[in-house]
């Protein structure tokens, strides 16, 4: 029996249903987090979704099963009948392999309940494996999961890319009918989520979260067909320009044949693609940066006033005159050295500044950085003792002491007994096992000479306070005591190290550096800009960006190899057309543009699809954030900023890669002789 309608109902909807069911898949398996938590609550979570999904993969099963006998049925040669075929087979295999694959991870979640503690696939399976049946040998069930998700992913491409094809077997009225139907439901979700939903998520609200990424995700979908329906328009204006522009401009719109149909599409795809990627790497670069430099000027003042290979004695006028500066916020003295940190249970070097806690705040953000004690302890360190009374320690870190709620008088005078405060870094207090309330014991170099050599400085200290600067080098190194105590400690007298100055501007930093030089007038004094202390970390920074930008780059030169080939073959096609214009008399070089004008037209649309797709991807990491491991990477989500310079660069490259690529097609089709053409016409 030959059917005439090789497209039917059942196929539309089997070809529908095949892509939901691949996009529900990786939906399901990214979020394992949240569906494995709400199972420790409700037991019946994991019988649930193994009722759905068994549900999903019947109807799928049976309607491939249904589509694959009505395609037998076809007669050999009917068009469509091999892409029907291949989506009721990929559909099955993909329906056997997603039951077995699901299959192990919701039999995993309901064993492993009260096992693990993580949410994660491997989680799962090792719950599974070790810990709810250790008398069993279950290892071959994660080779078998890993091979079926392998292939899961590979029919689920196959499904994807089989959907579409079949998509065109359906008659254009049928098709065209449809999508002004989606248009106006796109229509009407777009404007009811842009009143009801928010474009950012709030911290810790999965609601809100999940809100903003439909908000998104709808505005992306219509945002994309507002520029599919304006890309006829858009031609039909182009043609109206003049000749050349109207004949290149046909030639996109007329009809070609199946592969160089598909060499078109798959150019202007491999251009968009490599753009996208090209700028949402640079887009993590410059937030890398971005994070990068915030982190250092949280920790470090913007301009550092100091003396090589010594330290300030009269320090007091160079402070006095650095406050009154024009464009200078704060500014506050310092006194550094190297000692080492020793508790009960091991020693570590690290970097000791005595500083003002009064003016500090004014230059750094170690009073916001404070996670455990308060910065006013090294002014008041008896109230350390104070704020340990009632607490307990269950572990020698996290269980960090509380602050007590009420405090002492201001005017009330130390403890003789009281030791002098000390402030260290997360990453110092873990490794030393310290919380606040401890005693530890600082030993300097700098000591005194004895009978049998130099004798090192020793103090004991108690930690007044722990800080996280979310730089490992600070967090592991950097210890704060007030400044008079580090004065007494290394016999300093009233001497510091140097002079820390932030700016109101920080990208004035060097202008200002160079202004506070002129009006110190002193030419053994160091004045240096941020930039200039860490002009080595942020040159390789931006050689790092720049070996991307390169190395990237080429990908939007191979795809320009991409538009290079389809207007070659274009110029093959159109060679009768091109024999024709030139017999009519057009002239070599506007045969030239009117290819190039083609080029240009493929370059522009890949680069601006591709602009487009970099912008929603690093628009999305910024906003909801991508999640990293803090323990491994110091920062809780990947740092991503929007550069539009960036995107100007990006796009304008993409652009003169695609025209390079149309010149010697171009050239070949000027070439082209109107008898040679013609001449079997």
């Amino acid at each position: 029996m030959t059917s005439t309608r090789p497209l039917g109902f059942w196929t539309a909807a089997l070809a529908g249903l095949s892509v939901l069911h691949a996009a529900a898949t990786v939906v399901f398996l990214a979020t394992s987090t949240q569906w494995f938590q709400a199972s420790l609550i409700d037991g019946l979570v994991w019988i649930r979704l193994a009722i759905g999904w068994t549900t999903a993969q019947l109807t799928l099963g049976l309607l491939s099963l249904a589509v694959a006998g009505r395609a037998r049925r076809m007669s050999r040669g009917t068009p469509g009948r091999a892409r029907i075929l291949g989506l009721s087979i990929a559909a099955a295999l993909h329906t056997l392999i997603t039951t077995a694959s699901i299959g192990i991870i919701l039999w995993a979640a309901h064993a492993s309940l009260g096992h693990v503690l993580g949410g994660t696939i491997a989680s799962l399976l090792f719950g599974l494996t070790h810990l709810a049946h250790p008398d069993l040998e279950l290892e071959w069930l994660r080779t078998l999961y890993q091979t079926a998700a392998s292939l899961q992913a590979a029919t689920a491409a196959t499904l994807v890319v089989l959907s579409t094809s079949c998509w065109f077997l359906l008659p254009a009225p049928k098709r065209q009918r449809f999508w002004w139907v989606f248009d106006a439901v796109l229509v009407l979700v777009f404007v009811a989520v842009s009143f009801t939903l928010p474009f950012s998520s709030v911290e810790g609200d999965d609601a809100s979260l999940t809100g903003a990424v439909v908000r998104v995700t709808v505005t992306t979908l219509f945002a994309t067909r507002i520029a599919l329906r304006l890309v006829g328009p858009f031609l039909s204006a182009f043609e109206r320009i003049g000749f050349r522009s109207m004949v290149a401009a046909r030639h996109l719109r007329a009809k070609k044949t199946g592969f160089l149909a598909a060499s078109a599409t798959l150019s202007v795809l491999a251009v968009a693609v490599s753009s996208s990627m090209l700028i949402s790497v640079l887009s993590v670069m410059g937030g890398f940066r971005a994070d990068l430099t915030k982190k250092i000027l949280g920790n470090h003042a913007h301009i550092v006033i100091d003396q090589a290979f010594d330290e300030l004695e009269d320090w007091q006028l160079i402070l006095e005159q650095t406050r009154t500066t024009e464009g200078v916020v704060g500014a506050t003295p310092y006194l550094q050295t190297e000692v080492m940190v020793s508790s009960l249970s091991s020693r570590a070097g690290a970097i000791l500044r005595g500083i003002d806690p009064g003016s500090v705040s004014e230059v750094t953000d170690l009073a916001r950085n404070m996670t455990h004690g308060k910065l006013e302890y090294l002014e008041h360190p008896e109230r350390i003792l104070d704020s340990s009374i009632g607490t307990s320690r269950t572990s020698p870190f996290d269980a960090m002491l509380e602050d007590p709620p009420t405090e002492p008088d201001d005017d009330a005078e130390p403890a003789p007994e009281a030791m002098p405060g000390l402030i260290v870094g997360q990453e110092l207090a873990r490794a030393l096992r310290l919380v606040v309330g401890d005693r530890v014991t600082v030993v300097s170099p700098r000591g005194e000479l004895g009978p049998t050599g130099l004798i090192p400085r020793t103090k004991p200290f108690r930690i007044a306070g722990i800080f996280y600067s979310g730089m490992y080098e600070y967090d592991m190194k950097h210890a704060y005591v007030a400044l008079g105590v580090a004065q007494r400690f290394l016999k300093a007298a009233d001497a510091v190290s140097g002079i820390e100055v932030k700016v109101q501007d920080v990208e004035m930093a060097p202008a200002m550096a160079t202004e506070l030089s002129s009006m110190i007038g002193r030419d053994e004094l160091r004045v240096r800009d941020w930039k200039m202390m860490n002009q080595q970390l942020f040159g390789a920074l931006a050689l790092e960006k720049l070996a991307m930008f390169i190395t990237l780059g080429i990908a939007i030169l191979v795809a320009g190899f991409s538009v290079f080939g389809t207007l070659t073959l274009l110029v093959q096609e159109k060679r009768r057309e091109v024999g024709i214009l030139k017999a009519m008399g057009t002239s070599a070089r506007s045969v030239i543009r009117i290819f190039v004008l083609e080029g240009l037209l493929i370059g522009a649309a890949g680069g601006l699809l591709g602009l487009g797709l970099g912008f929603v991807v690093t628009f999305a990491a910024e906003h909801f954030g991508i999640r990293m491991n803090p323990e491994v990477y110091y920062i809780d989500k990947l740092p991503v900023k929007l550069d539009l310079t960036e995107f100007a660069l990006v796009g304008a490259a993409t652009v003169v890669v695609c025209l390079a690529a149309t010149l010697f097609p171009a050239y070949q089709a000027s070439r082209v002789r109107p008898v040679d053409a013609l001449r079997y016409d």
